[in-house]
């Protein structure tokens, strides 16, 4: 396998990221966070890609940060750097096509972020294992204001507060996965969701997954006249005419981005 810690690379529609420790059961170096964020801000400039896969070598999403290397580069000018941390999540982010989270093994702390926070949709093999141990590492949560939108504030607080580690029937339970496959299915059912999303209109996938992540900060009636604002115009593309009219007409539609 290739020796970078993190693999990048397209396919068609789709790019694939895969975090490649798999010896440190894919912890995040200080490498690892500056190249995630490079690929996603390739991802958001590329038109040609719809969606992305994120996953991980070796049997193992991700472990976490690299704790022992930030132990070793403590007090030196290196270590007093945000780490790449928070350009990598902020990349993440702002990227306007979907990201797919394809998670085996554990997804625990910064593997958990990458996975549920900043991706959009997460599918989990039987053998997955969830946690935010910050609480008893001394750590602080990045950005803990993204928690409770995408999960309630029990389950937010129950997990950073205890610690505990999930199993993938108590995610899928608490909403925070959305399917659970057999691990040697993971990568194959992850590219066929990636491809079913490819073949929708490129300007409504990115206008719909900002909107709705959007949405999910505007409290009460603001967030119903966000809707009245930004529907009409959604609806009156180009493409959304075309696939009305490809549904009417039984075939597939042609949509050209307009």
């Amino acid at each position: 396998m290739d020796n970078k810690v993190l693999l990048y690379e397209k396919k068609g529609p789709v790019a694939y990221i895969t975090f490649n420790r798999p010896e440190k059961i894919n912890a995040l170096s200080q490498e690892s966070y500056k190249l995630l964020e490079e690929a996603f801000l390739d991802i958001t400039d590329d038109d040609d890609i719809m969606c992305t896969v994120v996953t991980g070598a070796g049997g193992n999403f991700s472990s976490g940060a690299d704790l022992k290397e930030r132990v070793e580069k403590a007090g030196t000018k290196e270590g007093k750097t945000t780490y790449g941390l928070f350009p990598a999540y902020i990349a993440m982010e702002r990227c306007p096509k979907p990201i797919i989270a394809a998670i085996d093994g554990y997804c625990m702390a910064s593997g958990f972020n990458c996975a549920v926070l900043f991706s959009d949709i997460r599918i989990a093999t039987e053998r997955s294992k969830f946690g935010i141990p910050a609480a008893k590492r001394g750590l602080t949560l990045p950005y803990p204001i993204t928690f409770t939108d995408h999960m309630s504030l029990g389950n937010a607080l129950y997990l950073t507060l205890t610690g505990k580690m999930l199993t993938a029937d108590d995610a899928l339970r608490m909403g925070i996965i959305q399917e659970i496959v057999p691990h040697e299915k993971l990568l194959e059912r992850a590219a066929e969701l990636a491809n079913i999303i490819a073949e929708s209109s490129p300007q409504h996938i990115r206008l719909h997954k900002q909107f709705l992540r959007r949405l999910v900060e505007v409290p009460g009636s603001f967030g119903q006249r966000l809707c009245e604002i930004i529907m009409p115009n959604i609806r009156s593309t180009e493409d959304s005419l075309e696939g009305k009219k490809a549904f009417v007409e039984k075939r597939k539609p042609k949509f050209t981005n307009t």
